[in-house]
């Protein structure tokens, strides 16, 4: 599970998950996840959380990189965050 805080002054909107591929995924296989409290929008000073699954089918270590993106009212932005499994 994942904390996606905005701590910006203005509200991000148009907000969503991508980047991840096999073997990680949003649980349940969409943006936020199953159990996952992020929207479209997150307002300023405000957090949500985003789930994903690791699911290998293999042995070592494997990683992806979560892309959550969002307009925070001027331009589009996208905030990553990498993610292992082993």
């Amino acid at each position: 599970t994942f904390t996606v805080t905005n701590s910006g002054s203005f509200s991000a909107s148009a907000m969503g998950g991508s980047g991840l591929s096999a073997p990680f995924a949003f649980k349940g296989g969409s943006y936020p996840g199953t159990g996952g409290t992020c929207t479209t929008a997150l307002a300023a000073s405000a957090s949500c959380t985003v789930v994903v699954v690791y699911i290998p089918t293999g042995t070592g270590t494997q990683s992806a990189t979560m892309a959550i993106g969002y307009n925070d009212g001027a331009n589009v932005q996208s905030a990553t965050r990498n993610v292992q499994g082993t």
